[in-house]
C-alpha cells in the first residue's frame, strides 16, 4: 500500500490524537482513583463524589463504621461538619459513590424546598439501593423542587428489628446560593 504525503499526514494527525485522549482519560482515572493505589485514603472508608457543572468534589463521611458498628470514626454521636456544596435550582448534579459504599446495600436520602424555601419532604423516604447494582445517581433541582439537602446511608451488618442500621453517613448540603430555607411556615 503506498499512501502519497497528504495520507501519511491525516495518518499521523489522527495517531497523535489517539495518543492524546489516551493520556488524558489514563490521567483523569489515575487522579480519580488515586486514594485506592496509593495508600493516602482510609482503606475502608467510603465517600461520595459530585459533578456539579465543571466542578467535581469529594465529600467524606460525617461518620463511618465497621460493617459491625463496633468502631466509629467519629465514636459515639458525635459527627463531622457536612460540606456546602451548592446545586443551582434548575441545574442537575452527577453523585457517584465509592466503591466501599457500592458493593453493599446503602439508602440514599433526598431533601427538596419548593421555590419558596419550604421544605416539601421534612422526612425524605429513603432510596433503597442493592449491593454492586448502582455507583452513579442524577440529582435534578428545579425551581418548584431545589434539592437541598444528599444524604447516602451505607448499611451495616446489624440489625434493630427488621431493618439494617446505617454503619456511616455521607451528608452535604446543597442549598443554591442565595436561597433561603424556611424552618417554619
Amino acid at each position: 500500500m503506498h499512501l502519497n504525503s497528504g495520507e501519511k499526514k491525516t495518518l499521523a494527525i489522527i495517531a497523535a490524537i489517539v495518543v492524546a485522549f489516551v493520556v488524558v482519560v489514563g490521567a483523569t482515572v489515575a487522579v480519580l482513583t488515586k486514594d485506592t493505589w496509593s495508600g493516602d485514603g482510609h482503606d475502608d472508608e467510603g465517600y461520595l463524589q459530585l459533578a456539579i457543572g465543571d466542578d467535581l468534589v469529594r465529600v467524606e463521611p460525617a461518620k463511618w463504621c465497621d460493617v459491625l458498628v463496633r468502631e466509629c470514626d467519629p465514636p459515639g454521636a458525635e459527627l463531622r461538619p457536612s460540606p456546602h456544596e451548592p446545586i443551582p435550582a434548575g441545574e442537575s448534579a452527577l453523585m457517584s459513590v465509592s466503591q466501599e459504599i457500592a458493593e453493599s446495600p446503602w439508602v440514599l436520602y433526598l431533601m427538596y424546598a419548593d421555590r419558596n424555601g419550604k421544605i416539601i419532604n421534612p422526612e425524605p423516604e429513603g432510596i433503597a439501593q442493592r449491593s454492586d447494582s448502582t455507583y452513579t445517581q442524577v440529582l435534578r433541582s428545579t425551581p418548584d423542587r431545589v434539592l437541598i439537602n444528599v444524604e447516602v446511608q451505607p448499611l451495616s451488618a446489624v440489625t434493630e428489628g427488621d431493618d439494617y442500621v446505617a454503619r456511616g453517613i455521607l451528608s452535604v448540603n446543597t442549598t443554591p446560593e442565595g436561597f433561603t430555607v424556611r424552618t417554619t411556615d
